[in-house]
């Protein structure tokens, strides 16, 4: 018993990492799908409310995003600083305030306010100090999410990203496309690429780099492109549940239940032929002769 235990333990913890990343990648999609459903229906039922919203942002922008943008994960600002409360209340009537979808990744995530440790967790999160992702000339929008999670798969693909890529943006019904036009490795201290330029409409996502080591920032920068109505359904889809490496421990895993079902099948053969002989022994004995003694 306490052999099958361990090996049941052991196989627990060989598929808890994909399950849990499975858990979590539900989750951010059914968030992002929850979105799109809500600010869908309130573009409809309710659409002055939402464009005031993205008017006050576009007006935020023009006077709280022209100071200097500072890495995600080394800068933290406080969130009782005064600048970041007015921040918060900017697009805040629905839990993520946008959604980004990324279909040569197969990602599609809720954007969250900031970018602490809570947010990337569970999404992607919006660089404060950047412009808010309501798009115009001028504006350089950051967003930033997490590679090597244990328990999500978030940006790990976008490493995989080329030139021409397309990136949508739904932030309050308003849609918006960029396309990329720039990927680069830098330092964590070299931000001068993340500035608004005069006339020029931007995004950038950015995530750390190498993979588990996360000594760099990978840099996806994009342009503002013309974006067909036929392209909204790309904000329904939901990212992809499975990557690469959930295959080979699914692999691992039905190969060991199979291993420990036949080393049980040969445990319990192995009872059976002993209580088998045993029996046989004993029957052997009841009908041994009797030899008559003088």
């Amino acid at each position: 018993m306490v052999p099958l235990l361990i090996m049941l333990l052991g196989l627990a913890l060989l598929i808890y990492p994909v399950f849990a990343t499975q858990w979590n990648n539900w989750l951010q999609s059914r968030e992002a799908g929850s979105y799109q459903h809500t600010v869908t229906q309130a573009r409809t039922l309710q659409p002055v409310e939402l464009d005031d919203a993205i008017k006050a942002a576009q007006e935020y922008n023009m006077h709280y995003t022209d100071g200097p943008v500072l890495d995600p994960w080394l800068s933290r600002i406080s969130k009782d600083n005064v600048q970041y409360q007015e921040y918060l209340t900017q697009l805040h009537d629905y839990d993520a305030m946008a959604q980004v979808a990324i279909p040569a990744i197969d990602s599609n995530l809720p954007v969250y306010h900031g970018t602490g440790e809570d947010v990337l967790q569970k999404g992607v999160g919006h660089l404060f100090g950047s412009a808010l992702p309501v798009g115009g000339k001028g504006n350089h929008t950051v967003l930033t999410g997490h590679t090597g999670l244990t328990n999500a798969t978030l940006w790990d693909n976008l490493i995989k990203m080329r030139k021409g890529d397309a990136i949508y943006v739904n932030t309050y019904g308003q849609m918006m496309k960029y396309q990329v036009h720039e990927i680069e490795t830098v330092l964590p201290n070299k931000s001068d690429t993340l500035r608004a330029k005069p006339g020029e409409d931007l995004l950038t996502l950015i995530t750390c780099t190498p993979y588990g080591i996360n000594t760099h920032r990978l840099l996806v920068h994009a342009h503002r492109v013309p974006m067909d109505p036929a392209e909204t359904a790309v904000f329904e889809k939901s990212g992809s549940l499975m990557q690469w490496w959930m295959w080979v421990v699914l692999v691992l895993f039905i190969l060991a239940l199979a291993a420990i079902a036949w080393w049980l099948y040969m445990q319990r053969r192995k009872e059976t032929d002993r209580a088998q002989t045993a029996s046989s022994t004993i029957g052997d004995l009841r009908v041994a002769p009797r030899w008559p003694t003088e």
